[in-house]
């Protein structure tokens, strides 16, 4: 037989966190379950490219499992359903995404959800040791409850002969009647077994964090063993384009291709888990890996992706595998974990975590007494590819340092060359970054500082004073002859104005950006008058006013029963909301304040209330504050991820109406944190649909600034590079008003960014 050459065929962006499962639906469809809370219906257009067409949503937690459940009496048109870790079941409609049915029973997260070989049966299994056989065709009907397992049950399915069979975290596997007795249980595995998958009318495989596969037969008796992954396999599948075939993927960042007994083909993914595969009827393989990305590879030359994409996939997975050799204290840098282990409290003060956060490495520190994980910076490893350099937007630099320009505010990158003269690097810096003028020397002498610069680039090589093009004037130092003395004029509009036509690069934004200015004396007055209208059942005394009103203190020391009281005063009449929404806005900076408003249980009804008041018929003061707590939700994990899986609601909220200034300001800067987050992901026509249409209607400079960064910053990123640009030049209003920006002139400083801007996006235009 000739070995087929398996290649990649499509790139399917749209999530924004992991992929834990792909499955197949009727037709060639893809379904993909992901950390985002949500699952996405995959539609095939032409001859390899997908569309995403539907996101089902409704979980308030990680969405584990996906699978289709054919049509049956009781669902005519099928199903598609999700398990998740806020421990249920939804069943949707495949086409319009409305919720179905909520099965609930489980105690704990639901790892897997598969039909059964009857229609209407539906199998899941969960972290709660048991598995489960529910019948769709009987509406609250109880489920039959399979128990006998000591620890989670990965995963469960029905054999030909209707055995069921579980796979469990206790590295065993039992096959049971189907009265659910037991009949027998398989060992052999020496690990936790994640995944089973039949394999013929007579026998069955099963895959392990042992790093092996084996085939049973349906009566308990293993025939084979199988090995070639170097690390925990996760998924298995059937493949019916090849003898006795079969998919499985792992924690070694690859797919294998089997026939029979046989490793015919290893597919290398850019990764470091490929969480799911499964196979097309056509003997594509899909996968869902932890880039959250869906990917399909093909044996069909026909169906093989463009040269250019296929190059930068190979480079991208040579990247990794060269980054996976990189070693920093001792740790393989592809091996530590990533942001999410900063949600679990530290053990001791001054505890350090070393966290893989993209290409980058950070430490962490555990600060006891505020309960809260501290980024103690960047830290650097030896790489012999890069000489040590640390990468930044796509570029090497010898440095990049963090800067505290304000206290609360994240730091902000600087990157630097040693070759570069940091007096034009500072000068870049604060024009980027929107800073005073004032600070200019304050940031060279840091850069001359933390550099180690035992002396200066020298005259002549190509170095100028930006002020004056001729050699540099040090601050500090003495008087260089034939230079002026030292000047406060603004390089931009001053008397030395800086005259070059090369600018910084507005965009891409690569920062979240929120509101941080308040005056709390006036918002606890507004509370204590307030308070005195609503009904006994909410209202506080002044005392517990005052202290939920120092939630919004920056560094706020945290107090739960303070964060419980501003969570009941967020069920105050909308008519005398406002206040306490500013107060939340505040509160969310706070790392433990925004893990308690976003977690599992408040979060997602937080989220969906903010939304509704953010709509076109509620008070102006409501809708505005509503979006600048959901501009500050991403200065935590928590909310961020929360926000991110409510994005496209947000996106269709968003409307032609022209708003106060203060409310343009607020909505540009939600688009632009969404910008930022999902500038790299598919599925992004929402998003630009909403910006151009703030840009259409933006009275305020302001605003409209932050709506063309937020513009730019997707335009820059986006793997779907042509599409925003048919929109932006199709939408002939934005398109002319960014052409005669452009060649403008204006004084203004905000103005003359709105400039700079312009001629950018025009450029990649």
């Amino acid at each position: 037989m000739a070995i087929p050459d398996y290649k990649l065929s499509s790139i399917l962006r749209g999530h924004s966190l992991d992929v834990r499962c792909v499955s197949t639906t009727k037709e060639n469809c893809i379904l993909s379950a992901s950390r985002d809370r949500t699952a996405k219906l995959w539609h095939p257009e032409g001859v390899k490219d997908f569309m995403s067409v539907v996101t089902y949503r409704g979980h308030s937690n990680f969405v584990s499992c996906v699978c289709w459940v054919p049509p049956c009496e009781g669902f005519p048109e099928g199903l598609v359903v999700t398990g998740s870790n806020d421990n249920t079941i939804l069943g949707y409609n495949l086409q319009d995404g409305m919720v179905q049915i909520t099965l609930e029973g489980h105690e704990n997260a639901v790892c897997s959800v598969t039909p059964g070989r009857s229609s209407g049966i539906l199998l899941s299994s969960s972290w709660d040791s048991t598995a489960k056989v529910w019948n769709l065709n009987i509406p609250k009907s109880h489920p039959l409850t399979i128990k006998g397992h000591q620890a989670a049950v990965w995963g469960v399915i029905q054999l030909d002969d209707g055995t069921y069979a579980t796979a469990s975290a206790d590295k065993t596997i039992k096959l049971w009647k189907s009265d659910i007795n037991l009949i027998t249980t398989l060992t052999g595995h020496t690990d936790c077994v994640r995944g089973l998958v039949v394999a013929s009318t007579n026998t069955f495989l099963s895959c392990s964090n042992d790093a092996s596969i084996r085939l049973w037969t349906n009566k308990g008796q293993c025939l084979n063993t199988y090995y070639g992954h170097s690390n925990y396999i996760y998924s298995i599948s059937r493949n019916p384009s090849l003898p006795n075939g079969f998919a499985t993927s792992g924690e070694d960042g690859s797919v294998r291709i089997w026939s029979g007994s046989d490793c015919i083909r290893e597919i290398r993914l850019p990764v470091q888990s490929v969480w799911s595969v499964t196979c097309l009827d056509n003997g594509d393989v899909v996968t869902g890996s932890s880039d959250g990305i869906v990917r399909v590879f093909t044996a069909d030359a026909n169906r093989y992706a463009d040269e250019d994409t296929l190059k930068q996939f190979e480079d991208d997975v040579q990247k990794l595998q060269a980054a996976a050799q990189q070693e920093i204290g001792g740790f393989k840098v592809s091996e530590l974990p990533g942001p999410e282990v900063l949600l679990e409290p530290g053990k001791s003060d001054g505890q350090t975590k070393l966290v893989r956060r993209g290409g980058t490495v950070k430490c962490y520190s555990w600060d006891a007494a505020n309960s809260a994980w501290n980024e103690v910076g960047d830290v650097l490893g030896a790489n012999p590819a890069t000489e040590g350099k640390t990468m930044y937007q796509g570029k090497e630099y010898d440095f990049v340092f963090n800067v505290d320009i304000k206290d609360g505010a994240p730091p902000i990158k600087l990157p630097y060359n040693r070759t570069e003269d940091p007096w034009i690097a500072a000068q870049a810096f604060i024009h980027q970054h929107d800073l005073p003028q004032g600070y200019l020397e304050q940031v060279a002498n840091f850069i001359v500082t933390n550099a180690k610069l035992d002396k200066l680039p020298a005259a002549g090589n190509g170095f100028a004073d930006p002020f004056t093009g001729e050699n540099r004037y040090v601050p500090g130092s003495d008087t260089a002859t034939g230079l002026p003395p030292p000047s406060t004029a603004d390089p931009f509009t001053g008397s030395m104005a800086y005259t070059t036509t090369q600018h910084p690069p507005l965009i891409p934004h690569d920062a979240y950006i929120r509101f941080d200015q308040a005056n709390l004396k006036v918002i606890s007055d507004k509370l204590k008058e307030f308070n005195s209208n609503v009904s006994d059942g909410l209202s506080v005394t002044d005392e517990q006013i005052d202290d939920v009103v120092k939630l919004g203190e920056m560094n706020c020391a945290y107090n739960a029963k303070s964060v419980e009281l501003l969570k009941k005063m967020l069920d105050w009449p909308k008519e005398k909301l406002f206040p306490v929404l500013d107060v939340t806005r505040l509160a969310v900076r706070n790392k433990e304040v925004n893990e308690h408003i976003f977690d599992n249980t408040f979060g997602p009804k937080f989220v969906n209330y903010l939304l509704s008041l953010i709509g076109p018929d509620n008070l102006p003061a409501n809708q505005m504050l509503s979006m600048r707590v959901l501009v500050n939700a991403f200065s935590a994990l928590r909310g961020e991820m929360l926000v991110l899986s409510a994005a496209s609601a947000m996106t269709a909220i968003t409307t032609t109406t022209v708003k106060p200034a203060n409310a343009q300001i607020a909505e540009a800067s939600l688009l632009l944190n969404l910008s930022v987050a999902l500038a790299q992901q598919t599925d992004c026509e929402r998003l630009v649909d909403a910006i151009l249409r703030l840009l259409a209607t933006a009275t305020d400079s302001q605003a409209y600034f932050r709506g063309l960064v937020a513009l730019g910053t997707v335009l820059s990123e986006s793997p779907e590079k042509l599409v925003v640009q048919t929109k932006i030049v199709s939408h002939q209003q934005v398109h002319n008003r960014l052409k005669k920006d452009s060649i403008s002139d204006p004084a203004d400083a905000l103005l003359k960014k709105v400039s700079i801007c312009s001629q950018q996006i025009l450029k990649l235009l």
